[in-house]
């Protein structure tokens, strides 16, 4: 198993948005590629074609939202997720509002601010255009640098980056493979024990490959483990970050020694410190989308170390592309409804229903975990939570 940062930087693949160095046990092995794509393992594609063809029809009117605007005018800081909870009851259905198939809801859906959204309905059913009744085009001049067809990073992302810039550059979750192989730091000047920003270090295990001048790398120290809900086992540890460090000088002499000065220092960094190199960041915009079939997974972990969370935060499921995730999938948010004694049949055991209070949006997917966004939550959040597929 590898340092999936590693990978992603030599394979340069769009899942390598967001720097969260996670490496799953659970299959991610030397060879594995970021960018997964999910198997449609319980859809036939008698029903995909089908689910094509209605999709492409728009949705029902009955299934928008109460107050969905007959046009609206994109700003910027809007999000796909945020325009979609103002169009429909059930924000997964994004694609079906816009009467996109299965090819194009794995494509980048670029809309820009300045682009003016036209609601139609007709015989009963609902879909979104940018062109207004007539024909004439939907997009607007807003002012004479932002164009309603401008380049694509001026187009609108799929979830607000303010809600996952702490996580877009540092290490969430690691593995056993990634503690025993990363670089390290290994000592410090003058016998030093910490470093602050503006401090050398030494360290070693980067190859000259990867230690060229200015080249950024994370520190971190592996810290308590995350242990999968269902099995016990230990699925990768959390990471906790440190702070940055960057390359001035590359490895030297017989062991390989490369000196590195620290750039950012928010935990104590000194020996013993593992490293990752810095991925680039990418703007995320896959489509908000449900799964194609039943998908059923648990909240390994919430970020932070804590076991408990709400909206907002970063959650680790369970599962990943090896039960068919895939970035932009929304999955509903429950708790598990247990079991209790019914007092009134003999004290016998009963299954309640699990209690379904918000939603997630997964946004990076390796073969067997994934990280999400929880969008919404109406109650609390805690590991063992239930992640599956939105009805």
């Amino acid at each position: 198993m590898r340092d999936l940062t590693k990978e992603q930087a030599a394979s340069g693949r769009r899942l390598h948005a967001f720097t969260l160095a996670i490496l799953s046990v659970a299959g991610i092995t030397t060879g594995a590629t970021m960018a997964v794509q999910a198997a449609d393992l319980s859809v036939s594609p008698v029903q995909l074609a089908e689910a094509d063809r209605t999709a492409q029809q728009g949705i029902p009117v009955a299934d928008l939202s109460p107050n969905a605007p007959s046009q609206y005018t994109v700003r910027s800081g809007d999000t796909l997720w945020g325009i979609s909870g103002q169009y429909l009851r059930q924000p997964w259905r994004w694609p079906q509002l816009w009467g996109m198939n299965r090819q194009q809801v794995h494509n980048p859906h670029l809309i820009y601010p300045g682009q003016i959204l036209y609601l139609v309905q007709r015989d009963g059913r609902a879909y979104l255009s940018t062109n207004p009744p007539g024909g004439a085009s939907g997009d607007v001049r807003l002012s004479p640098r932002i164009r309603g067809n401008g380049g694509d990073g001026e187009a609108i992302q799929s979830i607000a980056s303010s809600d996952i810039e702490p996580f877009l550059i540092r290490p969430l979750v690691v593995d056993q493979g990634t503690v025993d192989t990363s670089a390290r730091i290994v000592a410090l000047p003058d016998a030093r024990v910490y470093m602050g920003r503006g401090d050398m270090a030494y360290a070693r295990g980067i190859a000259p490959a990867d230690a060229s001048l200015g080249s950024d790398w994370q520190a971190f120290r592996p810290a308590s483990p995350v242990l999968d809900p269902v099995t016990g086992r230990v699925i990768g540890f959390e990471a906790a970050y440190e702070g940055s460090v960057r390359v001035t000088r590359g490895p030297e002499g017989p062991n390989a020694v490369t000196t590195v000065q620290a750039t950012q220092s928010l935990q104590e960094i000194g020996p013993g410190s593992l490293l990752l190199p810095q991925p680039q960041r990418e703007l995320i915009r896959y489509v908000p989308h449900a799964p194609d079939g039943e998908v059923e997974g648990r909240v390994a972990a919430v970020y932070g170390g804590v076991r408990y969370g709400g909206a907002k935060q970063i959650v680790v499921l369970n599962i990943g592309a090896n039960a068919g995730l895939e970035p932009g999938h929304v999955l509903a948010l429950s708790s598990d409804g247990g079991h209790v004694a019914d007092p009134t049949d003999g004290n016998r055991a009963i299954e309640l229903p699990d209690d379904r209070y918000g939603l997630a949006y997964v946004y990076r997917v390796f073969p067997g975990v994934a990280y999400a966004l929880v969008t919404d939550a109406s109650n609390v959040m805690k590991v063992g939570d239930i992640a599956s597929t939105p009805r």
